[in-house]
Formats: structure tokens, C-alpha cells, sequence
């Protein structure tokens, strides 16, 4: 779990302090399959009434977002769920960044593939 939440948050120590939560969040969420924002945050213990609150919660959401979480909007109600697929394509993105940047023949490695 700690490789994927430096994946999503990275290591400053700011964004370290959230781990704990995002861990929490990600569980949860593994075991319901589906949440929704309201019961997230008061599984959270967030009042996502004060201002104060809501920023926490989207700072834990918010990266998450692109990378594991999908939201699905029901009417005014928002709902989220884990996707291993989106993670995946976003791998394959920092793969083929990497690729790009990390290998001297990249781009005729490319064409000589296809």
C-alpha cells in the first residue's frame, strides 16, 4: 500500500501526513466497491458542511483522481469506486514518458517495431 500512496501523493512531508487517511479511504472503498461522498466523509469523520472540511476531503480525493478513483454522479449524489483498469493506463503513461526520455534509440525502436 505505501508504493501506491507515494504513487499518488508523493513523498513531501505535507503530502505524507495524508497517507494515513488515503490508506483508510482506499480500504474502505476496496470493501464496499461503491461509496458514496456522504458516507465517505462520515466514515471520515469530515464535516463537508464547513469550509475547513471540505478542503481535507478533496485534499485526500482529489489526487487520487486519474489515477485509482472514478466518480460517478446519480442525480446531486456522488459516488466512488476504485479502478484497477485506470491505474493501469496510467502506468502505461509514465512508461512510455519514461521510455521517451530513458532510452537513447526510442523512437527508432518504435518504428522498427511496427
Amino acid at each position: 500500500m505505501e508504493e501506491l500512496l507515494y504513487i499518488i501523493y508523493g513523498n513531501h512531508p505535507k503530502s505524507k501526513s495524508l497517507h494515513d487517511e488515503a490508506g483508510k479511504i482506499i480500504n474502505y472503498i476496496r470493501e464496499k466497491n461503491e461509496v458514496s461522498r456522504e458516507d465517505l466523509s462520515t466514515f471520515l469523520n469530515i464535516d463537508l458542511n464547513s469550509q475547513k472540511g471540505k478542503k481535507h476531503f478533496y485534499n485526500l480525493v482529489s489526487p487520487m483522481f486519474g489515477k485509482i478513483l472514478v466518480s460517478e454522479h446519480r442525480g446531486k449524489a456522488v459516488f466512488y469506486h476504485l479502478s484497477y483498469d485506470m491505474f493501469r493506463v496510467y502506468l502505461d503513461g509514465i512508461r512510455r514518458k519514461a521510455k521517451y526520455y530513458l532510452l537513447k534509440n526510442a523512437e527508432a525502436e518504435k518504428e522498427d517495431g511496427e
